[in-house]
């Protein structure tokens, strides 16, 4: 689920439906963000999920819950390296600063994957790093793969 309000560092959205209350859990790694560039961005968001959910008779609540290492969750990391391909810097830079951030999140290994028209070159091809233990057995792995699209201007 995509917030409309264009906040970053979101990891997963829980909705917890009752008889008399919808509870919303947000899990940011970076709370702050939400908090400090709107002061009333939390009651536009209750708003719009009242409309949303169509809940005149329940009451809405919603709770924001801090990540410990944001930087070891994927969807953090994804949205981390397209904001970083979307300011032009290089995909091999971003890719290695990202497994960077993910070493001091403590993790034991990362493998990192772009495709597509990479430096704007007219042929796509896919570029991969990966770092620290990575193994394949299915009874050991927990893989999560996380695409993100975004969408860059023509030209340099």
């Amino acid at each position: 689920m995509k917030t409309s309000s264009g906040v970053e560092g979101i990891a997963r959205i829980e909705i917890q439906k009752r008889i008399d209350l919808i509870q919303i859990i947000i899990y940011m790694g970076f709370p702050k963000i939400l908090i400090e560039s709107r002061p009333r961005g939390i009651e536009e968001l209750q708003m719009n999920l009242q409309k949303e959910f169509h809940s005149v008779n329940r009451k809405l609540n919603i709770a924001i819950t801090r990540i410990e290492k944001p930087y070891g969750n994927p969807n953090i990391l994804a949205e981390f390296i397209a904001g970083q391909l979307k300011n032009r810097v290089s995909f091999r830079k971003a890719m290695k600063k990202a497994i960077e951030l993910t070493e001091q999140a403590d993790t034991k290994g990362i493998q990192v994957q772009i495709a597509g028209r990479i430096d704007g070159k007219e042929i796509a091809r896919v570029e991969w790093i990966r770092e620290g233990g990575f193994h394949y057995k299915p009874f050991e792995l927990k893989l999560i793969i996380v695409p993100i699209q975004f969408e860059r201007s023509m030209g340099y």
